[in-house]
C-alpha cells in the first residue's frame, strides 16, 4: 500500500508592472525569502526615489510566509477572508508591519514607480537536465588540422633518428683539466689536488717540546707546599681598604641572595619559599564589592582597612605595625551622602512577546540608572525630572537602538549615561519569531 504523498507547501509568484508593462515576474520553485529594492543584489529590482535599496519584503522562517512593509509601501492586501489597507495596518501596528501570509493571501502593492502584484501558488517545476550529446563530445584528433599532424610527424622521424645515434655513440669518461679555462675550473671545483711535502720531522719536534712543558708543570705542582689559611682569633682594630671592599661586596651578594651561605633570611631565599596565598590576604579584610547595578564600589567588608579601588588610603589602622600613639580626636566625615531614587513608569510593549516579562525586566533594571543620577546630584542637588526612553529589542534580546523621547530632567550626562547602560541590557525573547519596541519613563527624584 503507497504511502500519501506529502502536501507541498505554496510559493510566492509575483509581477512587478512599471508602466502598465510587466517589467519583472519571479515564480518560486521552493519555498524561500525574497529580497525587493534597487540595489542590483536584490531579488526583485525596483525603481523609484522612494524604493529602498534592498529589503527582505517577503520573509520565510520556519514553513511561514511572512510579509515586512518597507516604510514607502502603499496598497492592499488580501488575507485570507478579509482586506485590508497598508494605512490601517500602520495605524494598528505603528510603522513597522509584519504580516504573517495564509496560503490564500495576495494583495497589490505600490513601491517607488513599481506596482507589485503576488499571490500564492503550486512551485515551478524544475525542468530536467538531459545530458551531454555523445555526438558533440570532445575528442582528441579533432585538435588537430592535418597539417598539424604532418608537421608532427616529420619532426618525430628526424629527431628521433639524431637521439638513436647519439645514444649509440661511445663516450670517453677521461678528461684533462688543461682543455677548460681557469675560471671554470675555480668554480666547478674542479682543481687537481696538489700533495704537500710530508713533514714528519717538525710534527715530532713538536711533540717532543710538548711533553718537556707538561714535564716541567708536574714538577712545580709537586714542589708548592700547602698553606694553611690564617685565621684571625682576635678582632682587629682597622681593617685595610681592600679587606672593607671585599666585605662590602660579599654582604650585598648575600642580601641579594648570590652569595651561598648557612641559613635563611636573603632577598632571593624570600622570595623563593613565598607562595601567593591570596585567598589568605582576602580573609583578612582587603576585599571590596560592587553593587548588582554596576554602580559604585560599596563601602569596605568589616576589617577591611588599607587602600580603595582607587588608589587612595582609607582607615589607616590596618597599616599600623607596632603600639603607637592613637590619635585623641578622629576627623568625622565631612561629605554628605547623596541618594537618589528611579522610579519606571507608563511601560508599553510592540510586538509577539511576552509582554508581562519584559515589563518586569525594566522594572528590575531601572535601579542600574540611579548611579547616573547620583553622580550628576554631587554637583546639581536640585536635579530631577522624568525621561521617556524608547528602545527596540533584538530577537535575541539584544538592545539595538536607544532614544531619548522626553527629558524635563535637562542634565546631558545624565541621558548619556543612561542610554549606555539601557543599550547593555538584556531581555527574555523565549519563542519570539520577532523583535519588539518599548517605550518606557523614568522618574529621577530625591536628590534635594
Amino acid at each position: 500500500m503507497k504511502a500519501a504523498p506529502q502536501p507541498r507547501t505554496k510559493v510566492l509568484r509575483i509581477a512587478v508592472v512599471t508602466d502598465g508593462l510587466v517589467c519583472d515576474e519571479v515564480h518560486q520553485s521552493r519555498p524561500g525569502p525574497l529580497s525587493f529594492g534597487s540595489d542590483y543584489r536584490s531579488d526583485v529590482m525596483l525603481f523609484g526615489g522612494t524604493a529602498p535599496l534592498r529589503h527582505t519584503m517577503f520573509d520565510f522562517r520556519q514553513g511561514r510566509y511572512f510579509l515586512d512593509l518597507p516604510a514607502s509601501a502603499k496598497g492592499k492586501l488580501s488575507l485570507g477572508s478579509k482586506t485590508v489597507t497598508v494605512g490601517a495596518l500602520r495605524q494598528q501596528m505603528g510603522e513597522r508591519v509584519r504580516v504573517l501570509l495564509d496560503p490564500r493571501a495576495k494583495g497589490k502593492l505600490v513601491i517607488g514607480e513599481c506596482t507589485i502584484l503576488f499571490q500564492f501558488a503550486e512551485p515551478k517545476p524544475i525542468p530536467a537536465k538531459l545530458p551531454f550529446p555523445v555526438e558533440y563530445a570532445h575528442r582528441m584528433r579533432d585538435q588537430f588540422t592535418p597539417l598539424d599532424r604532418y608537421t608532427f610527424a616529420s619532426s618525430a622521424a628526424v629527431l628521433g633518428s639524431f637521439f638513436v645515434y647519439q645514444a649509440n655513440q661511445e663516450r670517453k669518461d677521461d678528461m684533462s683539466l688543461d682543455t677548460f679555462d681557469e675560471r671554470f675550473q675555480t668554480a666547478m671545483n674542479l682543481q687537481e689536488d696538489k700533495k704537500e711535502p710530508e713533514k714528519v720531522e717538525e710534527e715530532e719536534k713538536k711533540d717532543d717540546l710538548a711533553e718537556e712543558d707538561e714535564d716541567k708543570k708536574v714538577e712545580q705542582k709537586q714542589e708548592k707546599p700547602k698553606v694553611d689559611p690564617k685565621v684571625l682569633k682576635d678582632k682587629p682594630e682597622k681593617f685595610s681598604a681592600q679587606a672593607m671592599s671585599e666585605a662590602r661586596s660579599v654582604g650585598v651578594a648575600r642580601v641579594l641572595g648570590t652569595w651561598g651561605g648557612p641559613g635563611e633570611g636573603t632577598v632571593f631565599d624570600v622570595i623563593n619559599s613565598t607562595e601567593n596565598n591570596l585567598g589568605e590576604l582576602f580573609d583578612q579584610g582587603m576585599t571590596t564589592t560592587v553593587l548588582a547595578d554596576g554602580g559604585d564600589i560599596s563601602p569596605f567588608v568589616p576589617g577591611g582597612t588599607g587602600i580603595t579601588a582607587s588608589g587612595a588610603a582609607v582607615q589607616t589602622q590596618g597599616f599600623n605595625t607596632g603600639d603607637g600613639p592613637e590619635l585623641a580626636d578622629k576627623v568625622g566625615k565631612l561629605e554628605r551622602k547623596i541618594q537618589g531614587v528611579t522610579k519606571a513608569s507608563s511601560t508599553d510593549v510592540f510586538g509577539d512577546v511576552d509582554k508581562t516579562s519584559i515589563k518586569a525586566a525594566i522594572k528590575h533594571r531601572t535601579s542600574a540608572l540611579q548611579h547616573c543620577y547620583n553622580k550628576a546630584l554631587r554637583t546639581q542637588p536640585d536635579l530631577a525630572g522624568k525621561m521617556s526612553f524608547a528602545i527596540s529589542i533584538s530577537v535575541m534580546g539584544t538592545v539595538t537602538k536607544v532614544d531619548v523621547e522626553e527629558d524635563s530632567v535637562g542634565s546631558p550626562a545624565v541621558a548619556t549615561c543612561a542610554r549606555a547602560k539601557i543599550q547593555g541590557w538584556r531581555f527574555p525573547m523565549d519563542g519570539a519569531e520577532e523583535g519588539a519596541d518599548v517605550t518606557f519613563s523614568v522618574v529621577f527624584s530625591g536628590g534635594g
